[in-house]
């Protein structure tokens, strides 16, 4: 059976999704951070449960701004198919999640005109293995927010996610989450690093970028790692990413960052409102 959640199954959800940590940290972070139903926030998210007489055993997450996640093991095309018709109305942007997943939704969507549909390696970290690294790193704060606008475009259009006209937004938004840290040198920064999902003890990795002409001297690596430091420092015990490129997935394996599956990233081209499913 697939219902919509209500806020009171909110713990039998996180009880759910934390068996499936690594491929589920959009959807328990949207839950810590909106609980269930919330319609003002981009990222407060619509579930949708699947129940047998043992529980919950899937859960489908649309937010309101557009993007899906899932964690459902054991999916059919069948399945997928009933996510797809409840769908209808409702306004694409993308999808992400277990790449064993994804492509059964998209395949089920009326929706062909993707800009990007690609599958990325998934990476974990115990942060009691983390290697000690010296590196100079603070807080992003407001005066560094013009620098930070160019640096968030820039990788936005690097990693074909968004233009350079996003960067402003995108600064912004990582600067009122309090996790966006910068690497100084020589009193300058030199590359930044931002944590994209928090949930429990773990914390997901993103939007680390080292503008171009600095990079190759392993700066991502030491920021991320002395980042990580810090949160260890504060409770956090484990880390996940999904890696952009080759470049990027060796200077997370140099600081101990081991491959745990893969990760599938969608997004259309321009926003579709769903009608009746492929």
């Amino acid at each position: 059976m697939i219902r919509q959640a209500k806020p009171e199954d909110a713990e039998a959800i996180r009880a759910f999704l934390m068996r499936h940590l690594e491929t589920s940290m959009f959807l328990l972070s949207n839950l810590e951070a909106h609980g269930i139903g919330n319609t003002d926030h981009p990222h407060g998210m619509h579930y949708f449960l699947r129940e047998t007489g043992e529980g919950i055993t899937g859960v489908f997450g649309a937010t309101n701004g557009g993007y899906l996640t899932c964690q459902l093991p054991g999916l059919t095309k069948t399945e997928a198919q009933s996510y797809a018709y409840l769908l209808q109305g409702y306004t694409l942007r993308g999808m992400t999640g277990d790449a064993r997943q994804v492509p059964l939704i998209l395949e089920a969507l009326p929706v062909t005109d993707w800009h990007i549909n690609e599958v990325e390696p998934l990476y974990k970290l115990d942060l009691s293995d983390l290697p000690e690294v010296e590196a100079e790193i603070c807080p992003a704060e407001e005066g560094d927010l013009e620098g930070l606008s160019i640096w968030f475009g820039q990788s936005r259009e690097e990693t074909r996610t968004g233009t350079m006209a996003d960067g402003p937004q995108r600064a912004r938004e990582a600067l009122e989450r309090g996790y966006l840290r910068l690497l100084i040198e020589n009193g300058a920064p030199v590359a930044m690093s931002d944590i994209n999902a928090k949930a429990g003890d773990c914390v997901q990795l993103g939007g680390v970028y080292v503008p171009p002409a600095l990079r190759g001297a392993g700066r991502a690596g030491r920021l991320v790692a002395a980042q990580l430091r810090d949160l260890r420092d504060r409770g956090v015990a484990r880390a996940i990413l999904f890696a952009a490129s080759a470049t990027a997935a060796r200077a997370y394996e140099r600081i101990g960052f081991q491959r745990i599956g893969d990760y599938h990233i969608a997004v259309l081209k321009s926003p579709v409102t769903l009608g009746s499913p492929a």
